[in-house]
């Protein structure tokens, strides 16, 4: 059973807030109880979500001025069910970081498209930070889509049998 959810990326400003937001409101929007998501980055290199993430989820209904980035702790990440990563690297990085909880991360660490069943070639989603506006929302289209299928996958999987 998954009850506890983090998406990480490397600051926790684009990608992960976007992820981190989406993911509430789609289980709000199937009803999927239960389970809590939450965000965090490597380096935390401002105090705000960037002003293209605030805008793409504004257009969904989703108000996020209070967000603030934090830092991936070992805390936090022994908390978890399932980490989703945005790109391959962070997932080495993670395991690189906390040597010492590896073991314990088998099974609960994929990036956000390999826990859709991606292809190996396709698993990154690129980070839109300092890309034009159009090209930020289809990056952020691109985690959308793949938080749905992520939150229709967790409810199938804690689907009592």
């Amino acid at each position: 059973m998954i009850k506890r959810v983090l998406f990480i990326c490397y600051a926790n400003t684009c990608r992960t807030p976007a992820a981190f937001e989406l993911a509430k409101l789609y289980a709000e929007k199937i009803d999927l109880k239960g389970v809590m998501f939450d965000s965090a980055g490597f380096h935390i290199a401002f105090d705000h979500a960037q002003p293209e993430t605030i805008e793409y989820l504004k257009v969904k209904g989703i108000e996020m001025n209070d967000f603030k980035p934090k830092p991936i702790t070992k805390e936090l990440i022994k908390e978890q069910d399932l980490i989703i990563g945005m790109e391959r690297y962070q997932l080495t990085k993670l395991k690189n970081k906390f040597k010492d909880l590896k073991e314990d991360l088998k099974g609960r660490l994929f990036t956000l498209k390999q826990f859709n069943g991606a292809d190996k070639k396709n698993l990154n989603i690129p980070d839109p930070y300092k890309k034009e506006k159009m090209k930020y929302f289809e990056i952020l289209e691109i985690v959308e889509k793949n938080v749905e299928m992520l939150v229709n996958r967790i409810k199938q999987i804690n689907k009592p049998s």
